[in-house]
């Protein structure tokens, strides 16, 4: 996924982090730089001023610990955040990174197995490295919101809402 001149990325998921972000904090009625320290765990830690604004301007690929840092300070889910206003099912909203990551690993070796690759072509069909699909599928990593992206549409699923769609939902109607 590469930036367009103004350093945006057309990434869905980015798209959801930063409309969520602004949501929050017209909510909140907090200035950006309030906003900010809501996400600082203890002095000199968490999440810095410059990664928010890089967020909320979608300048920023965002990892899945950074989401989910952001999704307990402001006790909300990771599935709140990535998915915008899309509809998920309960369970969702309790998944954490880590769940998320091996979700994302059964889903690629599913697809992976579904259409008989090998796993230098499921590298090649997601447009990741084999060191990084060998991430993915092992759900080691921190993976960011422009991979997840890729991959959800390299399967030809909604990127924003495929990690969180029980196995039979998730393919779309050919």
């Amino acid at each position: 996924m590469l930036p367009n001149e103004a350093g945006e990325v057309n990434n869905p998921l980015r798209d959801n982090i930063a409309w969520f972000l602004e949501a929050e904090r017209r909510k909140r009625k907090l200035r950006h730089q309030h906003m900010a320290e809501l996400f600082k765990t203890s002095p000199g830690q968490g999440l810095a001023y410059r990664t928010y604004i890089r967020t909320m301007r979608k300048r920023n690929n965002v990892t899945l610990r950074t989401v989910e840092q952001m999704a307990q300070a402001l006790e909300v889910s990771i599935a709140a955040l990535l998915v915008g206003d899309a509809a998920v099912e309960p369970w969702a909203h309790k998944l954490t990174e880590k769940s998320i990551r091996a979700r994302l690993a059964a889903i690629i070796d599913s697809e992976r197995e579904r259409r008989n690759l090998l796993r230098y072509q499921m590298a090649e069909l997601l447009g990741v490295s084999e060191i990084t699909f060998t991430k993915l599928e092992r759900a080691a990593g921190n993976i960011s919101v422009d991979t997840i992206a890729a991959v959800g549409e390299a399967l030809g699923r909604d990127p924003a809402t495929f990690l969180f769609r029980e196995p039979d939902s998730q393919h779309q109607p050919a």
